[in-house]
Order: structure tokens, then sequence, then C-alpha cells
């Protein structure tokens, strides 16, 4: 239980010689982390906004890939500079629930060198997990299986990201590394923002909506979530059953690739690969663009062609509802049953109101909305299978305000449908705010798809 008086006890993550972010910001090792931060309050809990817009797109110090370090002293040089940076950043961007920057790296291993970030929804050995929460500190727990083979590989585990309360989409502490006075996204704001401020080379997520192809674009990082299922997520708390997928935060497609095929068999520098057939998705006015989406894709489209290579536009061929909120459907109903069982986990207020009503509701819309899905699986792969990538934007615009962590819209229906999707940091809108390229493939397409990306990330204009 918490002490009365939050000042009466010293800190659990302190005690246990980690490094808390709110006792860092309060200069305090006797601080109690207290209740999660309202929306109202999340301005302040931020601090005032930066006057840069911090890393702009350069968002990996030295603008090299992980992949591009060729030996161990560049490596540790990398990690050196990692460790700089979030002494001298951590306390606007807050991406970190807790940290340890002493902790130690392997050597001769494919990961060796690499600092890593863990989602704080995914149990770690050596931290504590607090799935969101802003009240005292989880215990330690077994690691799950997508950080014991990060390990296994030679990575280091920096520390638990920030992450939204049980992936509700209420803000967190943590902000945009390009700009303090926006959203990082969310539910794995931490991860992403990790990554974009040069804090680690990696950083694991999850998707069940959005929760990271989202956040890599609003962050200006690579965000890959892969076919449902090619990671295990054993060790993370579940949301929902058919739709909880780890995602991989990283400076580039080939980085993303590596990490992930370093996990599932044996790791690979994946060639960047020129597509020969695109499909571009024309999205209804139903659905939110900001920030001159569509005429930026057309123009891509267009300089595509130009270089000879064949881009079909076609109208969305699904139907705009269920591409809204098939996944909604599916979601809520699945996880009503999984983190509303009394005394399992404490939820927010504003989760409970809503997963209330599905959790006493029969399966009829819900096996109907299973249905609809398996259609919807067979018609998307038939029409991916000709193409190398669709494409499509991978958020509704830049990165909104910290009072709201944007709208998944974007991403819900590839996270139903199970196939992997990749954003691409591609342009910059007005104010130098990163807009991402989502890329989507036919199921277990992975490896081409991040070859294909790594292709469109090596052409990508970081000058708008």
């Amino acid at each position: 239980m918490l002490p009365d008086d939050p000042k009466s006890a010293e800190c659990r993550l302190v005690q246990s010689g980690l490094n808390c972010a709110q006792c860092v910001l309060s200069d305090t090792k006797r601080h109690w982390p207290a209740r999660p931060i309202a929306p109202q309050w999340v301005r302040w809990y931020a601090g005032p906004p930066s006057s840069g817009k911090a890393n702009g797109m350069g968002q990996v110090i030295g603008d090299v890939d992980f992949c591009a370090l060729g030996s161990a002293a560049a490596r540790r040089a990398r990690a050196d500079e990692q460790r700089a940076a979030l002494v001298q950043r951590e306390a606007t961007v807050r991406a970190f629930v807790c940290h340890d920057p002493d902790a130690p790296s392997a050597s001769d291993r494919p990961l060796a060198g690499a600092l890593i970030g863990v989602k704080d929804i995914i149990a770690t050995a050596d931290f504590p997990t607090a799935y969101g929460h802003a009240e005292a500190p989880g215990e330690r727990r077994e690691d799950a299986w997508c950080v014991a083979r990060v390990r296994q590989l030679g990575g280091t585990i920096l520390g638990k990201t920030v992450c939204t309360a049980f992936a509700y989409p209420m803000p967190g502490p943590t902000t945009n590394p390009h700009d303090a006075g926006r959203t990082p996204g969310g539910s794995s704001s931490g991860s992403a923002a990790a990554v974009a401020a040069g804090f680690v080379s990696f950083a694991l997520g999850t998707q069940t909506a959005g929760s990271t192809v989202r956040p890599a674009a609003y962050c200006g990082v690579v965000g890959l979530k892969p076919s449902f299922g090619l990671l295990p997520t054993d060790g993370i708390q579940p949301i929902a059953t058919t739709l909880d997928h780890v995602g991989i935060f990283a400076a580039s497609p080939r980085d993303a690739w590596f990490m992930t095929s370093a996990m599932i068999r044996t790791p690979e520098i994946v060639a960047p690969q020129r597509p020969r057939r695109l499909l571009l998705l024309r999205l209804p006015p139903e659905l939110p663009q900001h920030d001159a989406y569509p005429e930026r894709l057309a123009a891509l489209a267009a300089a595509l062609r130009q270089d000879d290579i064949t881009v079909d536009a076609i109208d969305l061929p699904f139907p705009v509802a269920d591409f809204r909120t098939l996944q909604q459907q599916l979601c809520y109903w699945e996880a009503a049953r999984i983190i509303m069982v009394p005394g399992s986990v404490r939820l927010v207020p504003e989760l409970v109101a809503l997963l209330a009503p599905y959790r006493d509701a029969d399966g009829t819309a819900y096996a109907a909305a299973r249905r609809r899905r398996q259609a919807y699986q067979m018609q998307f792969d038939t029409l991916a299978g000709d193409y190398d990538a669709v494409m499509m934007p991978s958020a509704t615009g830049a990165a909104p305000p910290l009072a709201s962590t944007g709208d998944a819209v974007m991403n819900r229906f590839w996270t139903a449908l199970h196939v992997p999707a990749i954003n691409v940091p591609f342009w910059r809108n007005d104010a130098a705010l990163p807009l991402g390229l989502q890329l989507v493939g036919a199921l277990g397409t992975d490896r081409a798809l991040a070859a294909v990306a790594q292709w469109f990330h090596q052409r990508a204009d970081r000058a708008r």
C-alpha cells in the first residue's frame, strides 16, 4: 500500500538501485509516484515546450543506423553517445519509467552493444513492470519471451519505457522529441520517443490497434508491426487475444528487420529492394487526412511512375465503417474478458467505462465481426499478392498536441487483418514535424516488406 505521506518512504525504484524519472525531476530520492496523470494536467507534467525542434529528422545520433556499425568499438561509442543524450534530454522527453545507465553490455553476439528500451507492459526480470500506471511500481517478474531473446542475442536492456495505462489512449508524461508540446503517440509512447531522441538503438513495443506504427510516424522513426504471431507475446500483458502484436522501433527498416530476424532465426541485414509494382489506396473523405497527405501521396506515386515503377491507385476496397471500427469491435469484446476479471489488474476508470458494455454482451456481434475479418483477410491477400507493398498514410497527420495521443484509424484495420505494416519517416510538414509513409504487405511477407521499406527509407525526402 502507498504511505499516507508520499514522501514518508523512499521510492521503490530508488531502493532497487534504479533511476526513477519522477525522482530525477523532483531532485529527491524520496518521491513516491502517485496517481495516473489526468489529461488536464498533462501539459504541466510535461513541462514547458522546448525552444527548438529537437533532433529534427536526424533521430539517430550520428545519422547512422545500427547495421552500419561495423565494429565493437563503433557500437560502444554509439552506446556512450546515447547515454550522454539520455542525461541531456530525458528530463524533457521523459521516455523512461526507470532505467539503469550502468547496465552491462555483452560482446560477440548479434545485438552486442545495442541499448534497448522495453515498453512497460512487457515483463522484465531486472525492472518492475507497472503497466503504465504511475502508482507504486509493480513486482519484478521473469523476462517476457521477446526480452529474454534480446538478452540471449547480447542486447542491453537500458530500462522500461513509458506507456499509457493498459494501452488506453490517455496521455502520459512522455513528450515528442521533435516538439515537447506535441504527443509522441500511444500507447508505445516512450519506446518511440526513446529511439527518436537517440537514447537507444531499438525499443520493444506492442500494437493492438496502432501503438507501433502511429507513434513511429509522430516521432519520425521506423516502427514495424510484424505479421500476427511472428514474435510471441508470452510475458506481455494481454489486451486482446487475436490482436496483440510485438512491435519493433528502430532507426531504419533494415535495423528493424535485423532485430526481428535475429529473434526468430538468424540475424540478417536486408538489402534495399526496388519495388516493381505498388498499390496506392485512395481514402474516402470520411477518414481524416491532414498535412496534405493525399497530395503528398499523389506526388509520390507520380515520381515513382516516372522512375518506371508501376503504381496502381484504387479507392479503399473495404467498407469504411469496418475500416474504422472492426478492430474496436473485436478488441473491446476480448479486452473486457481479459483485463476486467476481478482482482487481476487495476484499471483506469475511463477504461472500465469503455469496456463495461462489452463484458456482459453475448458473442453474437463478436462472432459476426470475426467472420467479416476472415472475409477481409482473404480479400486483402488476393489484392496484395500482386504488389510489393500497399501505400497509405501512417497516421491522419503530424503529431497533435499533448492532450491527445492521436487517431489510430490508419492502423486498426491492418492490425485486425494480422498483416505486416511498417512506418517509414518520409516527409515533414510546414512545422518540420515528421510525416510517415505506411507500407502494408500480405500476411507473411515481412522480410520482403522490410526490403522495400529500406528502399523507400534511403530515398526519403527529409528536407520537408
